[in-house]
């Protein structure tokens, strides 16, 4: 997702986007600030519509336009006392695993405000905060416009976004580590773990750990991670009462030769059975987890920048697959799905100014049960998606 400030944002994509630099601010009696912006949009056609929206995963729309994620940011980075506040909003484009809408100021409990928390960073090699943090879960960040492509990854689709609690970094050498203890999923109950660990070895290669780790039980009614466009009202959609009971393990690998990177992710997320709910609904399926449920997946990410040129380009490939008992085991999909997907995009980028063409194609090798798919019948496996973005980054 997002990577914090122990890590110097270091998981963020090397050559194929340059992202917003911060920029300077006089704070007065704050001190130096910094503030940066970013925004995107993108118009898109697609394969796998339905003429009922409902029916097929990637929904009714053959054509379109929309924004994907805009995003202001204020730091304070110097002193005993800094502080970090991010206004921003978006909508991702999981390949194959949903469909492209708007962004929805409504999806969250704290509106606009994704990130703001309160930093006491005393001299050494630790810092403390609390407040509301971007996850530290996986090598994609939750903006499109700080990735290598514009269409993510079903690895990314299952991860946190941010999660309120209290967050303690570590930086020595080659070495940096954040432990963040607080609700997970924007559920609002403190009960999960993250943690985040990467070995800078040398210019060219770091190893990123990552994982999450549930504490307790979060009931259905806690729930408010909504992504539909109504309002906040509990756990909306079947499938998420495993999510947001997870366990996670994760890592990727970053290396760089010249102008080529190249990163492989592994991820595997899992639950354990909950018994207690099975006499509620939500999304119009039982609560129950009658056994562990999962899901595995693994990408290769590759960006190479045409050197003397506002060109580069970038894609990755990946494959995920899934296993569960129940409607409430749909990870990505539908419950037992198995997938590969492949993404290639061309970038151009000018100063803050950017355009990009992402393309992609998944296929499902195995539609689930029960299943769900592309098409007027929902069960096609094929679907393609491309889209023109423009954006700026500053």
């Amino acid at each position: 997702m997002v990577i914090c400030a122990a890590l110097s944002c270091a998981g963020l994509p090397a050559y194929a986007l340059d992202g917003a630099a911060p920029v300077p601010i006089d704070g007065g009696p704050l001190g130096e600030l910094n503030f940066s912006a970013a925004g995107d949009g993108y118009f898109f056609g697609q394969t796998g519509s339905s003429a009922n929206p409902h029916t097929s995963v990637v929904g009714g729309q053959p054509t379109g336009a929309a924004v994907d994620a805009w995003m202001m940011e204020l730091h304070k980075i110097s002193g005993l006392v800094q502080f970090t506040v991010q206004l921003a909003e978006f909508q991702n484009i999981n390949l194959g695993a949903n469909r492209p809408q708007d962004v929805n100021g409504q999806r969250f409990t704290t509106g606009a405000v994704r990130t703001a928390y309160v930093t006491l960073a005393p001299e050494g090699d630790f810092k403390l905060s609390l407040g509301q943090f971007p996850s530290v879960e996986g090598y994609e960040s939750v903006f499109a416009f700080n990735n290598p492509v514009g269409l993510r990854t079903v690895i990314a689709a299952v991860e946190n976004s941010n999660s309120r609690g209290v967050q303690m970094d570590y930086a020595h050498g080659p070495l940096a580590a954040t432990v963040l203890f607080g609700d997970g999923y924007d559920t609002g109950v403190w009960n999960y773990v993250q943690f985040i660990a990467s070995d800078h070895f040398d210019a060219n290669n770091t190893l990123f750990v990552f994982g999450a780790k549930s504490l307790g039980v979060t009931g259905p009614n806690t729930f408010a991670y909504e992504s539909g466009a109504g309002p906040l009202n509990g756990n909306g959609s079947q499938g998420q009462l495993a999510n947001v009971n997870s366990n996670m393990i994760g890592a990727w690998y970053e290396w760089k030769h010249g102008n080529l990177s190249l990163t492989p992710e592994v991820q595997f997320q899992y639950t354990d059975p909950i018994h207690q709910y099975a006499n509620l609904v939500s999304g119009g399926v039982s609560d129950n987890i009658p056994k562990s449920t999962g899901n595995f997946a693994a990408a290769l990410f590759g960006e190479y920048k045409f050197s003397g040129t506002p060109y580069s380009i970038a894609g990755w490939t990946e494959y995920a697959t899934s296993y569960g008992s129940a409607a409430q085991d749909n990870w990505f999909v539908a419950p037992n799905a198995k997938l590969v997907g492949v993404t290639l995009a061309p970038t151009w980028q000018h100063e803050h100014l950017f355009a990009r063409l992402n393309a992609g194609y998944m296929y499902l090798l195995d539609s689930g049960s029960p299943s769900a798919g592309y098409g007027n019948s929902g069960t096609g496996r094929n679907q393609f998606i491309t889209t023109l973005e423009f954006g700026i980054v500053y």
